[in-house]
């Protein structure tokens, strides 16, 4: 037990990057002192956080984030400020907890904090929101739906990743730019490989695998986008929370060793759900896309990057679908079901999109879902595949991201 503790402790002090102190001990924000404690016995921070409610709002989480200074089993602590205790804001440990608020009301605001770090808060205050371009997922007014295959430039944020196996080099999943250094993806595109897969590039620009570079007739002329670019890796951040057992927090990033060039038509970002309206705009019953290189019907690979419209559906029908032997979270999107139109194999990473406003700059393709889970057998009629909701991590991979 005492190890199951000492290992959730861990956790969460990695998800939430506080400092390891113990209850009592000097603690200090900015350039005030305070003693790191149970966040009840801490009466001003406790009271202004039953007061915002739950939802914890940004506000608030930005603050316990930067207050929290340590766990007493699985429960946070806050530095305290110690200017505070003049006027009785510190609680001794032998006082009844229920002064101040109850200890399920403690078990739900560490559950509602922990659940921020994902869930689809307000970032338009973010400090690194500046860093995810606003002209981004522009759309082609004449995009073709349905299982087909994509044109030159029409999703140019979409990349392959590459790895070196023992058969030699393979393209086993996508992802997608985000800004000119990330590429967000899934997190088993890039943990949990074991010996047979090694992460070791990202290609960029790519359309056609077969050809470089590639090329569209249009009109009666031949236009052709610049080589593909085959970018090192800088580091990879796989969220903690992920498990090939769990299959939860199925996110990750990866930072190009180079930067992308979006000067280039072949290589532009895909918009994330920035805004409030974005992030808890429902997807049910519109038909979102996914594209990618994935298998196709005929059991092989795509060379040409495809793309198809699938319907979203909610989780509870999405999980009855399944029989009731898949468990669904709130940070999980369902799409599909529908015979012979699925994401596959190969397009684990890639994006699951649908048009929202970018402020000024008026409807983009906006990133939603991240290709993670499905069937084995794809495009099986009934049996829709699963997407991480990229709308419950924008904190998380705001968190992540840095010039």
């Amino acid at each position: 037990m005492l190890k199951f503790a000492t290992t959730v402790t861990l956790f969460l002090q990695l998800l939430l990057q506080v400092q390891c102190l113990y209850s009592g001990d000097n603690c200090s924000v900015g350039n005030e002192l305070g003693i790191c404690l149970p966040l009840r016995q801490c009466r001003h921070i406790f009271e202004e956080v039953m007061r915002a409610g739950n939802p914890i709002p940004p506000h608030m989480s930005h603050k316990l984030h930067t207050l929290t200074c340590g766990f007493e089993a699985v429960m946070p602590m806050v530095c305290c400020i110690t200017s505070a205790q003049t006027h009785g804001d510190i609680i001794s440990p032998d006082r009844n907890s229920n002064t101040v608020g109850s200890g399920d009301d403690v078990e739900a605001f560490t559950r509602a904090t922990l659940d921020n770090k994902n869930g689809p808060i307000l970032v338009e205050s973010h400090p690194n929101l500046g860093l995810l371009p606003l002209q981004c997922g522009n759309i082609e007014s004449d995009r073709i739906w349905g299982g087909n295959r994509t044109r030159l430039y029409e999703m140019p944020w979409m990349v392959l990743l590459s790895y070196d196996s023992a058969r030699g080099p393979k393209l086993s999943c996508g992802g997608s730019l985000i800004n000119e250094r990330y590429v967000l993806t899934a997190a088993h595109c890039v943990s949990f490989l074991g010996n047979r897969l090694r992460l070791n590039g990202v290609i960029l620009g790519e359309y056609d695998v077969k050809q470089d570079p590639d090329c569209e007739m249009s009109d009666g002329k031949k236009y052709c986008a610049p080589n593909i670019r085959n970018v090192s890796i800088a580091s990879v951040i796989a969220h903690p929370g992920y498990t090939p057992q769990s299959l939860v927090d199925d996110i990750a990033l990866i930072r190009l060793a180079e930067p992308a060039n979006f000067s280039l038509d072949s290589m532009k970002p895909v918009c994330l759900p920035v805004s409030s309206d974005l992030q808890r705009e429902s997807l049910i019953g519109q038909n979102a896309v996914v594209a990618g290189w994935g298998v196709t019907e005929d059991g092989l690979e795509s060379s040409v990057l495809l793309s198809v419209d699938l319907p979203v559906i909610s989780n509870t029908d999405c999980m009855t679908a399944y029989r009731d032997s898949l468990k669904l979270k709130d940070t999980q999107i369902c799409a599909g079901g529908v015979k012979n139109k699925d994401s596959c194999g190969g397009d684990s990473g890639g994006p699951l999109m649908f048009p929202g406003k970018m402020g000024n700059y008026g409807v983009r393709y906006v990133q939603r879902g991240i290709v993670s889970f499905g069937s084995k057998r794809c495009g099986l009629g009934g049996f829709p595949g699963v997407y991480t909701n990229v709308a419950y991590y924008m904190n998380w991979i705001l968190e992540n991201i840095h010039s």
